[in-house]
């Protein structure tokens, strides 16, 4: 597995690209949405756990237009969430077309 990420440069570019839309997600997670949940009565687990992750952007969506602040944050956090999903099952994806196939690309 590891030999394959190294031997091939894009499949490593595609993780990189991976941990750094990863950490910008958590990062808005934490910093923006667990926030502003937490201002309005959340409890502790908000934020930590990734299944509820699209749950709290639903609350967080229903505060911010209950009080008329733009959803702009809540669709870039919800955009970024589902890219990567999207990025990491792409990936998958890749490194197993390489597996089952090594000398055809």
């Amino acid at each position: 597995m590891v030999k394959l990420i190294t031997e091939n440069r894009e499949i490593l570019a595609l993780i990189v690209l991976l941990g750094t839309t990863l950490l910008g997600s958590v990062l808005l997670h934490w910093s923006v949405i667990c926030t502003c949940l937490y201002r309005h009565g959340a409890r502790f687990p908000t934020g930590f756990l990734f299944w509820r992750v699209f749950r709290e952007l639903r609350r967080y969506r229903n505060l911010t237009s209950r009080v008329g602040k733009p959803l702009s944050l809540y669709y870039f956090a919800f955009i970024l969430a589902w890219f990567n999903l999207l990025l990491a099952l792409a990936i998958a994806l890749r490194m197993i077309w390489f597996q089952s196939h090594p000398n055809d690309y």
